[in-house]
């Protein structure tokens, strides 16, 4: 389980950026160590070439020379330091060279010129050992020409950075070691605020969707996911309550159909009855068959309209033609009510011809149903900047203000009592609003002196 905590992958990858960090900070000193090291003993070889030659050229004699030991005195019992002054035969004048090292031919630079540091031959003998060399030409007392090759073993510089290496390696270990520690108890107390969120979401159940993951002393980072945690407990408290009221609803519903078909078919089992009475029986159970019916063709379409299993067959239309065969649709139904259809759509609309058509048709199965007795309904177009609102407008009772924010609810009915045998169960509407939210639009209603209207919203620019 180490493997998949986020406190041991930040804890390693921290240790791993420190190690690197701390490498990269070694490599540089070491190899500014390196460099200076290597700048001193060249600096060394060239000022003993230099002082040799300045003796060389102040002394009387060799002889006198070879007899003078403050000329070496200052290499004696430094096994390290190599000084040979040779003649043009090859013979030795001077030789200091403690573990009489072989040393390879060396480019003499000329008496007139001053050594550089890229004189300096470095040579590595068989043995492995490696030698800074500086071979320069000088004149001797009596005008001979000498050679004299100054040379330095680099072993004790090769021990004091093997030492210096050891000290970084370590240093780069132990740090990496202490930034793992320190990292991952750094980030288990910055971690706490997540397990204080998962004790807080782990006590919120269906019983208890009314509480919130608390936002005191929570860091900023987690602000943000802990509001929408929030909103989204938000949306499943209201789902879950409209799931709840449904259910009810539902059942209510079916109830009381239910009831009416056990009554009746009670009473006609328990008395004989004329056949001319069991038929009206059966047309009664006929109806209550009928709307149970639609209840379950409505609840079907609202289910599907949610999983948005339908995909839209968005069609271009001509919206006054729409309205012409709703009005012929609803006719005969106004005119038992003497009331009158007018048609003033006008325009196009990309729509869903089906589903407009019955959107369409359920607010006008409501418009005539609640329109006064006389009175015209009306169907129009009015146009606002990226949206198009097709009305349906009547004249009847005024909807109180309470009732227009719940009109489209399921089941949602502003006066039971007046439930009909042909109407849609509460769910016309309801089914309006998911018609309405799979065109990505909007629908809404507003209820005065001067009528009520209905009106659908699509949007015309994307």
């Amino acid at each position: 389980m180490r493997s998949r905590s986020i406190a041991w992958r930040l804890a390693l990858a921290f240790a791993a950026v420190c190690a690197l960090v701390l490498s990269a900070i070694g490599v540089f000193l070491y190899r500014s160590l390196a460099s200076e090291i290597a700048w001193r003993d060249d600096m060394a070889l060239l000022g003993r070439l230099e002082q040799v030659r300045a003796l060389l050229a102040d002394s009387d004699s060799l002889d006198a020379l070879q007899a003078r030991p403050r000329l070496y005195q200052n290499m004696l019992g430094n096994l390290d330091s190599l000084l040979l002054v040779q003649r043009a035969d090859g013979s030795n004048v001077i030789t200091i060279n403690p573990r009489q090292r072989a040393l390879p031919p060396v480019q003499a630079i000329s008496r007139d010129q001053s050594p550089q540091r890229r004189d300096v031959l470095t040579w590595q003998a068989a043995d492995g050992v490696e030698l800074a060399l500086l071979s320069g030409q000088v004149q001797g007392p009596n005008g001979e020409s000498l050679t004299v090759i100054a040379g330095k073993v680099l072993s004790e510089r090769e021990q004091m950075l093997g030492s210096y290496r050891l000290r970084l390696y370590l240093a780069v270990g132990l740090g990496a070691v202490l930034a793992f520690t320190l990292g991952l108890v750094l980030l288990r107390r910055g971690l706490r605020p997540l397990r204080k969120m998962s004790e807080a979401l782990r006590g919120i159940d269906l019983r208890s969707l009314d509480q919130r993951v608390p936002t005191a002393g929570t860091p900023t980072e987690l602000l943000e996911p802990v509001h929408a945690l929030n909103g989204m407990l938000v949306r499943l408290d209201d789902g879950f309550q409209r799931l709840s009221q449904f259910s009810a609803d539902l059942a209510h519903e079916i109830r009381t159909p239910l009831h009416t078909l056990l009554a009746s078919n009670g009473q006609a089992l328990n008395y004989p009855r004329s056949s001319t009475e069991y038929q009206e029986v059966l047309a009664s159970n006929m109806e209550e068959f009928e709307r149970l019916k639609r209840m379950a063709e409505n609840l079907m379409f609202l289910a599907r309209a949610e999983q948005a299993e339908r995909a839209l067959d968005l069609r271009t239309l001509e919206l006054h033609e729409i309205g012409d065969e709703l009005c012929d649709y609803f006719e005969a139904l106004a005119d038992d009510r003497e009331i009158r259809l007018e048609n003033t759509f006008s325009g196009e609309l990309l729509v869903d011809q089906q589903l407009l058509q019955r959107a369409l048709g359920n607010l006008l199965a409501n418009a005539v149903r609640h329109a006064d007795a006389g009175s015209v309904i009306s169907l129009r177009r009015r146009d606002e900047p990226g949206m198009c609102w097709l009305q349906v407008h009547n004249l009847g009772p005024v909807i109180a203000e309470k009732h227009l924010g719940k009109l489209f609810d399921r089941f949602y009915r502003v006066d039971p009592s007046r439930a009909e045998p042909g109407d849609s169960g509460g769910l016309g509407l309801a089914i309006v609003q998911s018609i309405m939210q799979l065109h990505g639009g909007r629908v809404r209603v507003s209820s005065g002196a001067t009528g009520t209207g209905f009106e659908l919203g699509f949007v015309t620019s994307r």
